[in-house]
């Protein structure tokens, strides 16, 4: 016979049930998830320099693939931040 999940029945009963969905809730919450999306930034930002950028050297932000990784990284990081608790 299939046993259906039931409806907890205490506030905090589902999270502890949950497993990896409270692994991601407590991840979207945390400053981790602001360093890895700063992390993925940076290396887009790189990836885009190095395969796109500037070749001249006149482009501020694409010249170099340190500085675009820099700016990645930093709108990363802001992207990334997590929300303030309601």
């Amino acid at each position: 016979m299939i046993e259906l999940p039931r409806e907890p029945s205490e506030p905090g009963e589902h999270a502890e049930r949950a497993g990896a969905g409270a692994f991601w809730a407590r991840f979207s919450r945390s400053h981790a998830r602001t360093a890895t999306i700063a992390l993925l930034g940076a290396g887009a930002a790189a990836g885009y320099a190095y395969f796109v950028g500037c070749r001249t050297g006149t482009c501020p932000l694409t010249s170099s693939i340190w500085t675009a990784s820099l700016y990645g990284a930093v709108v990363g990081g802001v992207a990334g931040w997590p929300a303030r608790a309601r």
